[in-house]
């Protein structure tokens, strides 16, 4: 798959994403976005036949998302950028403001590990 297929394939879930994340007309909650793409990038790399993919398309697939990314959230966000605020204070506060599980917290926080290649204090 290269970009073009993948905006094909994507696009559509995005924008059902940016509907559920959608405060009003064009008001988009940017932290809930980044929360539902960095989980989307997580679920895809666990199970890739899961997201309609092969291992192989995993490179699009993180080209895609971080076109997205920069395209809502601005300031060149990137998935590497996502999971470093998802995982500090403002980040950690922001996944309590949305009511996200614990289970969910900490997947976010092993995706964070494994993509910033460090340990993330606060957790397990």
């Amino acid at each position: 798959m290269n970009l073009e297929e993948a905006r094909k394939k994507f696009v559509p879930a995005v924008e059902e994403i940016l509907d559920e994340c959608r405060l009003v007309d064009e008001f988009v909650d940017k932290e809930k976005f980044q929360v539902m793409i960095a989980t989307i990038w997580g679920n895809a790399v666990l199970e890739p036949e899961r997201s309609g993919i092969t291992e192989d398309d995993l490179p699009v697939l993180h080209d895609f998302l971080n076109e997205e990314l920069d395209r809502v959230v601005g300031k060149a966000e990137t998935l590497m950028t996502t999971f470093e605020f998802l995982v500090s204070k403002k980040g950690q506060d922001s996944l309590i403001r949305q009511q996200t599980s614990q289970r969910h917290r900490e997947f976010i926080r092993y995706f964070a590990r494994l993509i910033l290649q460090r340990e993330i204090p606060g957790g397990p």
